[in-house]
């Protein structure tokens, strides 16, 4: 009876030391894995080691590592994915564009911008060197190879021109854009072409006749109530109105109404017809008289679809037999 206590004791120290060990287990499960530094490569250019390092950078031919894209001799990749293998060690997926191994793969497809899925494994070897493996169609076929960063100075110009780079871009872009806003402008300035009639009484007869105006602009020409004129320069003086140097020539079944129009080699800025824009379906027209343009300017209309159209076909027929 006395020894019953020890051996209640006992019984409890053990499950006492089985809950601890299992709760030691359990701790030791839900503990994450030790972390590891998120290392990357540094940003810039890289040349494989050796005796023609220096040269290599310089003429920035090897490699050239940016926060989200590498590139080399004639390929360039972005990447998609970036995955931490260990200390220093990566795996980045990209698309890359390759002119050499499209051009490889198929000789007759001209389409050498075609993008390529490929993966590069990058670990760091010491604080200026990396060892670089980048497949080629979706194959490791060549071994790691190993780059080191290039000298400040390199970095430097580099940077110098990536900055100077980024600059042109951003001026050829204001450029583009204000060019294609003074095209618009320009476009916008231009009456509709087709053809025109003075507005009245002989509107829909002078439209059907074809024989008031016609406007041009596509194929450098205007032919007015009495001449056939071609188009050698425009000048737009904004928001609406057209000034033109053309070459005319009296149409030979001219009216009593005939309006000769001077020879642009007579008058000094050589403009001898002017269109103001009102809208889209009517402008003035003015034809120059010794020198000045003058008076209301002739009000022209533009007219009804269906005559639009049957000009057109006329048009078109006429080349047609000419052809």
């Amino acid at each position: 009876m006395r020894m019953l206590p020890v051996f209640r004791i006992l019984n409890h120290a053990m499950l006492v030391l089985m809950l601890t060990a299992f709760a030691s287990d359990a701790m030791a499960q839900e503990r994450p894995a030790p972390a590891f530094d998120r290392w990357r490569p540094k940003a810039g250019a890289y040349a494989e080691p050796g005796k023609n390092f220096e040269s290599s950078c310089d003429e920035g031919n090897d490699m050239e590592i940016g926060e989200k894209s590498v590139s080399g001799p004639e390929w360039s990749c972005d990447f998609k994915r970036i995955t931490d293998l260990g200390p220093g060690s990566l795996k980045v997926e990209m698309v890359c564009s390759d002119y050499n191994l499209a051009q490889n793969l198929n000789p007759r497809d001209s389409n050498w911008d075609r993008e390529f899925n490929e993966v590069m494994f990058i670990k760091r070897i010491d604080g200026v060197t990396i060892s670089v493996q980048k497949s080629l169609n979706g194959k490791l076929k060549d071994p790691p190879w190993r780059a080191a960063y290039c000298p400040l100075k390199t970095q430097r110009a580099l940077a110098e021109a990536t900055l100077q780079a980024k600059v042109e871009a951003k001026q050829k872009a204001e450029q583009d854009k204000q060019k294609a806003e003074q095209d618009r402008a320009l476009k916008e300035a231009h009456p509709r072409d087709g053809v025109y009639a003075v507005a009245g009484a002989t509107f829909e007869d002078r439209c059907a006749k074809f024989n008031d105006t016609i406007i041009a602009f596509s194929e450098k020409s205007v032919t007015t109530a009495s001449n056939i004129c071609k188009i050698h320069n425009t000048r737009v003086q904004l928001p609406d109105t057209v000034r033109i140097d053309a070459s005319c020539t009296l149409q030979a079944a001219s009216g009593p109404e005939t309006v000769s129009v001077q020879d642009p080699n007579t008058i000094q800025d050589r403009e001898n017809l002017m269109f103001k824009k009102i809208d889209d379906k009517s402008v003035l027209l003015w034809i120059i008289n010794n020198g000045h343009f003058t008076g209301d300017g002739r009000k022209l209309s533009y007219c009804s679809d269906q005559v639009q159209r049957a000009y057109a076909a006329q048009r078109k027929a006429s080349k047609q037999t000419r052809n």
